[in-house]
């Protein structure tokens, strides 16, 4: 497969967005083997146990935020830190729309290990934004996960009737504020809530959108919400 694929690259050359070298892989395309394999979970790294953001001290277990107020999710599993090669795979997946490479890194966040849960439930777009951006890479993602975990995916259950401002563009004090009330439950029947869930985002800064999504959830009957992201940003 890499002969074909550095066949093709001489026809249509692509280069790795990290190291400018020609990608080799088709199954990570742009990026080059050695650049991919160096996108590994580092478990040495000293986490808040709830929101997962890498903290400075060794001894420390928590966050100053998350000590300060409990936020309403259980855990934040993270793959790594929002920089470098990451950071950029992350960017061509959801801005410069290279959707194949949902798949590879559906895979890293499937390498994690996450307890059992009832459901994966994507962080949900707006009507209006998913027109705009025409997929929904959390969707993506938790896709990937729901198929290494033979667990279901609901895409439904949780959705965001209306737009807000861009997460990115906004301030950290607005950030905090700005996901409240963008959410809703939708269930038929509230007794077929599952008790357990993990709801799936590629990147978490403050983590206002995934504390929204848990509130909700636990206000409409889930006993237990639990996050996976790909990436934490290193400061809120």
């Amino acid at each position: 497969m890499r002969k074909m694929w550095k066949l093709f690259n001489l026809i249509f050359p692509s280069r790795c967005p990290s190291c400018n070298r020609f990608t080799d892989s088709l199954k990570h395309a742009p990026f080059c083997t050695d650049c991919w394999q160096s996108l590994t979970h580092n478990p040495d790294i000293k986490r808040c146990r709830t929101c997962g953001i890498a903290l400075p001290s060794d001894y420390s277990f928590k966050c100053i935020t998350c000590i300060k107020e409990r936020p309403y999710y259980k855990k934040v599993y993270v793959f790594g830190d929002y920089d470098g090669a990451l950071k950029t795979a992350i960017n061509l997946l959801k801005f410069e729309k290279v959707r194949r490479l949902s798949i590879p890194l559906g895979e890293l966040l499937a390498s994690l290990s996450l307890p059992p849960v009832d459901v994966f439930l994507p962080v949900p777009l707006s009507k209006e934004r998913l027109i705009l951006r025409g997929f929904n890479q959390s969707h993506l993602l938790c896709h990937i996960l729901s198929r290494e975990f033979s667990i279901p995916m609901e895409p439904n259950i949780l959705v965001k009737p209306g737009d807000i401002q861009p997460q990115s563009l906004l301030s950290r004090a607005k950030r905090l504020k700005n996901p409240k009330g963008a959410f809703s439950v939708i269930m038929s029947d509230r007794k077929l809530l599952p008790d357990r869930v993990f709801i799936v985002d590629d990147v978490m800064t403050t983590g206002a959108t995934i504390n929204e999504c848990a509130r909700v959830l636990l206000r409409a009957g889930v006993k237990e919400v639990y996050g996976a992201v790909l990436a934490r940003t290193k400061s809120e």
